[in-house]
Parts: structure tokens; sequence; C-alpha cells
């Protein structure tokens, strides 16, 4: 396959080079734009030419490879779709119940296996089959259980430290919590990840890969059930165990207090790497005050891959995250960061490197400082006077200027032109509908993978050869102004606000059809299953090539397909429907 793939895009690239020579010559005498526009318009002919190659080569492949006896007859979907899935609320309610009020509690763990140091574990995120050992800072599981006072329930969120977690994996932590707890009552638990890409493998993709495709193709010949274990054991033995231990230190520490809402733009320190360029510029934040005097906790919102640790470097780390938690907790907070509509966002250094040489720990810390030292500032309202009083003084937050970056003229002190942040109260109202569902996997990739049970998606297979994944999508509310969605993938953003290339798409984007005036929308991705990007469907492909003919945008290759969004999104806005 992999040679074949690569004869294609040989013949393809050869083709492109000697039209881009011809285009060059014919286009001496026209300006500058006109060649650039040629340029462009041979390069979308061409991305399509090869895009429709890849697809028809991808889906030969995953089409006559045999799958394993994990891969059932999607009439086995309906006993799997009930097991240890949460529904949500029953009813939705307008106003909070009389005499409600929020209540929250807090934990956090390590996940390190004890083995960590001796074991055989993956780098999950960058690179294939990169065994790793060393941990420069933690990897957590961090929990919230929340309840409206209505009586219907608590609501619990978990966060992990790694790249994502397959819905079967989300369903065994859900068992193991209701074991540690049988007699409390859940509306749901939702489990996601923070997306770093420096944690240890927990999708199956990135260990022996090609060991484990050798092992299960022979597995999948002969019927055979000797199949890999595509994650390792102990690792997800470790997150469940520490996720239920954390959910009921949680439940047990619940206390009433008021929960506030506030944003701030967050655009000088994320990026979106793909066009058109359409971001949420927003950080949404939740703040809960205990009425016990307790510390409070805040809840971060916004999409951002956590890699600032990058590409290059061996060591296992949550990235950014640990050190904005670092600084929260220095102010007296427990922090919890769920990853928002991510897309292909990443981090944006700029702001917090100050122009200076700093290697790849430096830059992780610095950024993880300054989102922390926002958040502080949102929470507490203060202006930037009282930021920099508080800085002189030495109290609340941390600080990384050191005298060589203040000497630089690129230095930019995150707080210059601060503006204070006004916190509204949100009423407790906490409505939560999910759905459990399949989706119909059309990249070839994915596909093989699931075929030959590579990952821990749960997969099914009709006697025609079409491939679906078992998933969930959810909604919820909170207070009277804050609608959630509750994303399996990486959502692009134009599916959220809108953007040209949503011209030619089924659907119209979440604010034009969930949203009302002076509602906002978070996006709370990666929740509950893991099924790579999400992308409006007619801006779909596996590879798109620039008008340079540089190949770029190769996302593609990690969704489940084209029909992506529209069967995801789609879902969503059903849902919706279904109770507003």
């Amino acid at each position: 396959m992999k040679k074949t793939f690569k004869a294609i895009v040989a013949v393809v690239m050869c083709a492109t080079m000697l039209f881009s020579t011809v285009v060059g010559v014919s286009a001496a005498s026209t300006t500058a734009d006109e060649e650039n526009a040629v340029m462009a318009s041979v390069a979308q002919v061409i991305t399509t030419g090869l895009n429709k190659a890849v697809d028809a080569l991808l889906n030969f492949v995953s089409g006559v490879l045999p799958a394993t006896v994990k891969v059932e007859d999607p009439s086995a979907y309906a006993a799997y779709a009930d097991d240890n899935f949460y529904a949500g609320t029953e009813e939705f309610i307008d106003e909070p119940a009389e005499g409600a009020q929020w209540k929250l509690g807090y934990a956090d763990a390590s996940i390190l296996p004890a083995d960590f140091s001796t074991g055989k574990y993956y780098k999950g995120g960058y690179d294939i089959n990169l065994q790793l050992s060393e941990c420069i800072d933690d990897l957590k599981v961090r929990v919230i259980a929340l309840d409206d006072g209505s009586g219907r329930g608590i609501t619990v969120f978990a966060v992990v430290d790694c790249l994502g977690l397959a819905n079967d994996d989300v369903r065994n932590i859900r068992a193991a919590v209701a074991e540690a707890l049988p007699d409390v009552e859940f509306t749901s638990i939702n489990v996601s990840a923070t997306h770093v890409h420096s944690g240890i493998d927990t999708q199956g993709i990135y260990t022996d890969t090609f060991g484990h495709v050798i092992k299960n193709l022979i597995a999948a010949i002969t019927g055979s059930d000797d199949l890999c274990d595509p994650v390792d054991t102990d690792l997800l033995a470790t997150i469940q165990a520490q996720t239920a231990a954390c959910v009921k230190e949680a439940v047990a520490e619940m206390t009433t207090g008021t929960l506030e809402y506030a944003k701030t733009d967050i655009s000088d320190y994320v990026r979106d790497r793909t066009d058109p360029e359409i971001m949420l510029d927003d950080m949404y934040c939740l703040i809960f005050n205990p009425d016990n005097g307790d510390a409070s906790t805040v809840i971060s919102n916004f999409g951002v891959h956590p890699e600032c640790i990058g590409y290059g470097t061996q060591l296992i780390t949550s990235d950014f995250v640990y050190y904005t938690e670092e600084t929260l907790n220095k102010a007296g907070y427990n922090y919890m960061f769920i990853e928002g509509a991510v897309g292909t966002y990443t981090e944006e250094n700029g702001k917090s490197g100050d122009g200076l040489d700093l290697d790849r720990v430096e830059a992780t810390i610095r950024y993880g400082h300054e989102v922390g030292n926002i958040l502080i500032a949102v929470a507490t309202g203060m202006t930037e006077e009282e930021i920099a009083a508080a800085y002189a003084a030495g109290v609340v937050y941390t600080n990384d200027y050191t005298e060589e970056a203040l000497a630089t003229d690129n230095c930019t002190i995150w707080y210059e032109g601060w503006e204070a942040v006004t916190t509204e109260k949100v009423a407790p109202i906490l409505n939560i509908k999910l759905k459990a569902m399949t989706v119909d996997v059309k990249n070839g990739v994915y596909k093989a993978f699931g075929k030959l049970s590579l990952a821990n998606n749960v997969m099914y297979e009709d006697a025609d050869g079409n491939v679906t994944a078992s998933t969930e999508i959810g909604y919820m509310e909170l207070g009277e102004n804050l609608k959630v969605i509750l994303c399996p993938g990486e959502t692009y953003a134009e599916l959220i606000v809108g953007g040209e290339n949503m011209a030619d798409f089924s659907l119209d984007c979440a604010y034009d059809v969930m949203a009302e005036e002076g509602e906002d929308i978070l996006v709370f991705d990666l929740m509950n299953d893991a099924l790579g990007y999400i992308m409006p469907d007619n801006d779909f492909v596996y590879f798109r090539m620039e008008a340079d003919f540089a190949l770029a945008d190769s996302w593609g290759l990690t969704s489940i397909g084209a029909n992506a969004a529209s069967d995801v999104y789609g879902a969503i806005y059903d849902l919706y429907g279904s109770v507003r």
C-alpha cells in the first residue's frame, strides 16, 4: 500500500512540476496577481485529482482487507448502545428550582502508571513507535461533579491529559465510576481529553503500529481472536481507577456556591494553521466560588492543540496545561481545562516568547504561566493597574520576565493594555442530553485501522462492506445564556460561527441554528470519543496543494471522512431540536 501510494503521489507531482513550468513560461507577460491566480487554479485542479486518486486507492485497500473478530455486524450495536451510557436529564427546565443553589466538587490525580519509568510506553501524538520513560511534570485526570439543585442528579466532567479516548474506553471508565458509587444518581458522566500531543498513547496508533498491523492481519485472515492490545492495558486501568477515585472524591467534596461566567480574547495565543483562517477568538471561563471559603475552581474552555513542547523532543509532558494549573494553584484556585473547538488551531508563542531564543521546555512553561495569569485576571476582575501592583509586590502572578527579556524591544508583558473583565452570575440551571449513535466511516485509512482493530473504537461492517463506528454526541445548557455542544471530534470553528467555506455546506453554522441574541455557544471537543477532525463536508481533503504546489493540510487523513460534519453536527442539531 505504502509503495503504491508513493508511486501515485510521485506521478502526480511530476505532472504538476511539468505543468507549472509550462504555466510559468506562458505567464511571463502577465501580472503577478494573474499568475498567482492561474497557479492557484492549477493547484486546485491537481488537489482534486490527487484526492480522488488517494480516496480510490485507500478505499480499495481497506475494502479488500479482512476484518478481525472484534468487528461485528451492525445488528450488534443495539445491545451496545445502552451499555454504560447516560442519556442526561429527563426534562429540561427554564428556571431554577425553588431555593436551588449550585453545588460543585473537584478532584485530580496522576494517571502515570506505577511502572512508568521501567514499563514500555509510547508517546502519543507526534511519532510512531517512540518509546519513552521520562516525564518532566505530570499527566493527570481532573474531575468536577456539578449539581444545579433541581434534584435531577449529578453531572460529571472528567478531563484526561492525553490525545484522546475511544468511546468504548469512556464507557469502561463509567463502569468503574458506577461501581465506586453505586448509590449516586448521575445524569451523565462525560470524559474528554486535553488533547496533549506529548502524553502516553491512548489511541493505539502511535505504538508498534507495523507489528500490530501484521499480527492483526494474520488474525483477521485466520479468524483468530489473538489480537494486539492497541492501548497499554495498565495505562487504561490506571486511568479508569484514578478517574473513578476522583469522581468519588469530587462527589464527597461537593459544596454550595455561586457559578460565574466570563470570556476574554485569547487570539494572541492561538493561531489557525489552515486556510481560511476562521477562529473563535475568546477563551471562556467558568468560576465556581464556594460558600464555605474553600478554593474556587476555574474551568477554561478554548480551542488549541497543547503542543508547545513541539516535535523533535522525546519528553512526556502535559504541556502548557500543567503550568497553567501551577499558576492557578499558586493563587489558590483549582483548575480544569476543557478543550474547545480545536480544529487545526495550535498555540502561538509569539506573545509569550518575548523574542528570546527559548528552548521547548522554557517556551512551554512561559506559555502555560501566561494563560494562567490571564485566567486569574479574569476570575478576579483586576485592572491593568491592579495587576501591575500585584507583580510589583511579588504576589499572585507567576513572573517569568527576566532582566534579559525586559531589555529586549520585543518584550510584550501580557497585561499591557489589559481591560478588566466583568463576570456574570450563572443561574443554577443545568440541562443536558446525550445520544449514542453510529457514524459512517468513509476515510479508507480510518476504515482500515478499524477493520484491523488497531484502535479501541468499536466498529461494525455490514454485508456490503460499509463500516460504521460507535460514538456519542451531546447538548448542554448552563444558566440562561450558555449553550454547550459536546462533540466527539475536533471541530473546525466555521461550523460554529460560519465562514466562506460554509457556502456550499448543507448545514448552517451553530450560531445560526442554536443561538439567540445574548447567548454564547461553547464547544467541548473530544468529549466521550475521539473521531478526529470534523470539517465541513465540502472542504474535506486528504491533502491540499497550495499555489506554490507545496502539499499541505493533510488533516483529512485523521478523520472519519467527508461525512464527519454532516453526520455529527446534523445529529447535534437534531438533538437540540428534540429538546428546544
